[in-house]
């Protein structure tokens, strides 16, 4: 009998009351306040972006057990996923888990718990042994800088900064203030210049909105901002909030790029306008875009704040765990780290006979350069119950739930040579394109060589004799 992810939650108690999750205001920052400072690093730990990104991730908040818990919707609204805070050292998560994992259900989701750090990840393992799997994604590490590297410059690791900053000094009439209501006006206006020039950028569209919220409670949000101007035009701002007493960490920062050495001569003189508390500054993460990261580790950072995502094991997970063992012996971690990122319910078909997994097809959808594809991905099937046509099934259902969801076209990877006549079957065509994905996770073979595609065109605009040496396929989270 197939089943099409059916959820099965185990409570460790019956619980007797719910969750009762509201919208963030601004006139609770100073709730937030004592539990975000309490031992933070991290910008996900920052009343300002909770604040002002609740547009996007549907944020909202409560106060139970001596817990703030923090509720958003994630990778574009699949998952529900809580950050979960105390003010104590060691925090007693038997006090809050029940209810997160009871509110969880009601989205038919296992728990999800992000944001985590490396101490609370212990906590966690060791009052519930075996029950949670953790990951941390190097694409969302925040950077975080020696305050006084930013503000000096000094050394031959930053001699290529400086040159940039000596550079627009010699150009440019310039001067530098602090951001207040009279330089507002002017810094939207280099927003909307820049949205301009992104209109068809949907994240570009959604930072607008948050910049403006930011800007329109500045003072009450405890913000600080530079502002940078060439003559009498804003050439660039940033701003930013304290995560906690000697941490700063840097939000948003916007510039004029038709001006030479604009980014580093903000970021410098920003860093040096900071109060002396803070000795250090993070730039928040990259988010896996290699132009970003080239950017924020040329700053040589002094070290990277991880943010762990925790997953509570179901029934199901660990049949697909069994599966996958059974079939491509993969190594606990490599599978952990997969389900925390990829495991959704309609990018997820299984085959249960008597309540078990017996058959899995996973679909991670990608950007590329041809649009976005639907990777098939996690095909197995146990071998007791191969040979009856339902790995087949699944591929089929798979597929037309690709289409349904807009993509140009579908690809996988055949583990070996064998594979490529049964995948023929099904529409599939050999290429001489071999997959490279925008992730720290391998999601090939093992060897990039051996990453070679098998396609599936969806959409007359995608043709398969258009592909290059490399499809590069950024994996949607």
């Amino acid at each position: 009998m197939t089943s099409f992810l059916v959820k099965e939650v185990n409570f460790y108690v019956i619980m007797q009351t719910k969750l009762s999750f509201r919208p963030v205001e601004i006139q609770h920052r100073d709730i937030f306040q004592p539990y975000l400072t309490k031992n933070s690093q991290t910008c996900d730990r920052a009343f300002v972006n909770t604040f002002c990104w609740q547009h996007l991730f549907h944020t909202q908040w409560t106060e139970e057990n001596g817990f703030l818990v923090i509720r958003a919707f994630i990778n574009g609204e699949r998952r529900a996923a809580y950050i979960v805070v105390s003010q104590k050292d060691t925090p007693t998560y038997t006090d809050i888990l029940p209810l997160l994992e009871a509110d969880a259900a009601e989205f038919d989701q296992p728990l999800t718990l992000m944001g985590l750090s490396e101490e609370e990840c212990d906590t966690l393992q060791q009052q519930f042994p075996g029950q949670f799997f953790f990951d941390k994604n190097r694409d969302f590490a925040d950077y975080v800088y020696k305050a006084e590297d930013l503000k000096t410059l000094k050394g031959r690791k930053y001699a290529q900064k400086r040159n940039h900053v000596n550079k627009f000094k010699s150009l440019y009439n310039y001067h530098y203030e602090a951001i207040t209501k009279e330089n507002i006006a002017d810094c939207l206006q280099l927003e909307e210049s820049w949205i301009s020039q992104h209109s068809e950028d949907e994240s570009a569209q959604s930072e607008y909105i948050t910049i403006q919220k930011a800007f329109q409670h500045f003072k009450a949000l405890g913000l600080l901002g530079g502002a940078l101007y060439v003559d009498d035009k804003l050439v660039a701002f940033t701003y930013g909030s304290a995560i906690r007493n000697d941490i700063f960490c840097t939000h948003v920062e916007k510039a004029d790029i038709h001006y030479e050495g604009v980014y580093q001569m903000i970021n410098y003189l920003f860093a040096q306008h900071l109060p002396e508390q803070f000795t250090f500054i993070n730039r928040e993460e990259d988010m896996g875009l290699a132009g970003l990261r080239k950017s924020k580790s040329s700053y040589q950072p002094a070290m990277l704040a991880y943010k762990h995502t925790a997953l509570k094991l179901n029934d199901e997970m660990q049949d697909i765990i069994h599966v996958w063992k059974k079939c491509f012996g993969e190594d606990d971690p490599s599978i952990y780290t997969f389900l925390s990122r990829y495991y959704f319910n309609h990018c997820t078909m299984l085959e249960k006979v008597d309540g078990h997994v017996v058959s899995t097809v996973f679909m991670i959808p990608c950007q590329t350069q041809f649009g976005l594809a639907a990777y098939l991905y996690g095909i197995a099937t146990l071998p007791e119950y191969q040979h009856q046509g339902i790995s087949g099934r699944l591929i089929r259902q798979m597929l037309e739930k690709s289409r349904e969801n807009g993509a140009v076209f579908n690809f996988l990877i055949p583990a070996d040579d064998k594979l490529k006549d049964y995948y023929a079957k099904f529409g599939y065509m050999n290429t001489q394109t071999n997959a490279v994905f925008e992730s720290d996770m391998d999601l090939g073979t093992g060897d990039t060589k051996k990453d070679r595609i098998m396609v599936l065109p969806f959409d007359e605009i995608f043709r398969i004799e258009n592909l290059s040496e490399t499809l590069e396929c950024r994996p949607m989270l």
